[in-house]
């Protein structure tokens, strides 16, 4: 039964606290219960519960009674009904059984698939109710996680409540158990399945933390036992190559593994020694999801037609710039596959070789050797090359023979770390480029940003907040959306990326601006006059378009 605001504001939204009050509700759930199971202040309860208010009212509306789990604790026969990983798949858990009835504490009770798929689990008749993340979070981990932990550790020969270092020849053996290498196999598989572009495995003075990047959003997915995290970094070392004797220094490595659906996926691991012991980050470098071509990349008509015109000059340089995770090395990689249409000698030097790509000379910064990208370029040029590309430009050496080339008859490509496509050119002219070297090696620079799409799952008007309204030069007759979170984009209400980007072509006059005092305001202003869209006005052009939402237009608007 949906009920208006009016009703909602004065009837409340039934919250129910203990065991006694959830055996009354499923009696029956239509009865409005007693007014001590009510509360009207939303603000208040949202900012206790760590929810959106919105979401509250929402339950309320929909007459579903918010179940807060600090005083319930799920009985046997309920958790006997799911696994652990479909509960965290399902953002759900059962509570209580009561005749043919099964309580369930859901993130998302507005999810049809979900309670279709608890329905047919179960078995009994599903009653949804509105619980936190966090407490369906931690309640998972405390009725399942814990106990299977324990077990593995039991089997493992292990102290559950020790965490101390092993020995090379405990630690070699560890990696090698079947529990931790399925621990770490499904680790791998399931932030596969779930889009994650990093994996982290966290060590807390309690337990060890479980994390998955999905979206550039940190999403928890579990906690370990402390007395787990030599076995899961003793597997990891191994699958990397790294020494399991070393647990004072960072290392570095990198593997290929092979998931259920045929893929093989690579990753870059780093392991660092934190205070709780060894810290591990995966990153997860899926070709066929990385790889693609300029026309995918979000590019407007007008400005995909630039780069292409850019990338058919025999010489200069073109460089994409933005902060770290924005998506430069795959509009680099892009354009390669490109220009390999054209049949010319491409070399590259990464840091590190990211994705293989036929046909291309690819190598890798080796510093150890000597091999750095500024040695690398400087040996590149008796080799040959039509097009370059640099992996990043980070000092003045590597700036410097970068621009050599580019004037020397070869069209180079690279990276840089700056906020907008204008303060590129004060930053090479700070890194010691001569203006007048610039002006005639720099063809074009191109800044982005990576956006979050609405999930079109659970998409839903939203009216943004006024003063970001008012930042964003938003007019009283736009309309802006978000999502809602649901099972189809993990809670988070977003679903994959998308680029904005701003394009400066180097025209005639923003070369005459190229100058040992040029000011990136001055040669931002005229770019824009010849029509480059800034990137703030690109964030809002997609937030007019529902694609993402005016918190995110707004989380990545350029001064």
């Amino acid at each position: 039964m949906r009920r208006s605001n009016a009703e909602v504001s004065t009837l409340g939204l039934r919250v129910i606290r203990t065991l006694e009050r959830l055996d009354v509700y499923l009696d029956a759930p239509g009865n409005d219960g007693s007014p001590d199971d009510r509360i009207l202040d939303y603000a208040q309860f949202a900012q206790e519960q760590g929810l959106p208010e919105a979401r509250l009212l929402e339950a309320a509306r929909l007459n579903l009674a918010y179940l807060q789990m600090t005083g319930i604790e799920p009985g046997a026969q309920a958790l006997e009904l799911m696994t652990s990983r479909r509960a965290r798949e399902l953002r759900a858990i059962p509570v209580h059984v009561r005749g043919h009835l099964l309580a369930v504490a859901m993130e998302d009770p507005w999810d049809v698939q979900a309670l279709q798929m608890l329905g047919f689990l179960s078995r009994y008749q599903v009653v949804p109710l509105l619980a936190s993340p966090r407490a369906i979070h931690e309640c998972i981990a405390s009725s399942y996680e814990r106990a299977e932990d324990t077990a593995i550790a039991c089997e493992l020969g292990l102290d559950p409540g020790a965490a101390g270092p092993q020995s090379e020849h405990d630690a070699e053996r560890l990696a090698r158990e079947q529990p931790v290498v399925r621990i770490v196999a499904e680790m791998i598989e399931e932030g596969a399945r779930r889009r994650a572009s990093d994996i982290h495995v966290r060590p807390g003075e309690q337990e060890v933390e479980l994390l998955y990047r999905i979206d550039d959003e940190m999403v928890p997915v579990r906690t370990f036992l402390r007395a787990l995290l030599p076995a899961i970094v003793s597997r990891i070392k191994v699958l990397a190559g790294m020494n399991l004797a070393e647990h004072r220094r960072p290392q570095d490595g990198r593997c290929s593994v092979p998931l259920a659906d045929g893929r093989i996926i690579d990753l870059r691991v780093s392991v660092m020694p934190a205070i709780f012991g060894e810290s591990i980050a995966l990153r997860l470098l899926d070709s066929r999801e990385s790889l693609r071509g300029l026309d995918t990349l979000g590019m407007s008509d007008a400005d995909h037609a630039r780069v292409i015109d850019l990338m058919s000059q025999s010489h200069g340089m073109f460089l994409v710039t933005g902060p770290t995770g924005c998506g430069k090395s795959t509009t680099l990689y892009a354009m390669l596959l490109e220009l390999r249409k054209q049949q010319v000698n491409i070399l590259t030097i990464e840091d590190p070789v990211e994705y293989h790509i036929g046909q291309i000379q690819q190598m890798q910064v080796n510093r150890a050797a000597g091999f750095t990208f500024a040695s690398a370029v400087r040996n590149f040029l008796r080799h040959d090359p039509d097009a370059i590309m640099v992996g990043e430009i980070r000092d003045r050496e590597t700036a410097a023979i970068a621009v050599e080339s580019a004037l020397t008859g070869h069209l180079v490509l690279s990276t840089l770390h700056t906020n907008t496509a204008a303060t590129t050119i004060t930053r090479l002219l700070d890194l010691g480029v001569e203006a007048f070297l610039l002006r005639s090696a720099l063809l074009g620079v191109m800044a982005q940003r990576l956006v979050r799409r609405i999930c079109p799952h659970c998409r839903q008007p939203d009216p943004g907040d006024p003063h970001m309204r008012d930042a964003m030069q938003a007019t009283p007759d736009d309309r802006f959306y978000r999502g809602r979170g649901c099972a189809h984009c993990e809670g988070l209400g977003v679903r994959g990326r998308v680029a904005v980007h701003e394009l400066l072509v180097v025209s005639p006059a923003i070369r005459q601006r190229i100058a040992p005092e040029a000011e990136a305001d001055r040669i931002h202003l005229l770019a824009t006059t010849e029509g480059m869209t800034p990137l703030t006005h690109a964030a809002m052009t997609l937030a007019r378009q529902g694609t993402i939402s005016l918190d995110e237009a707004y989380r990545v608007r350029a001064s």
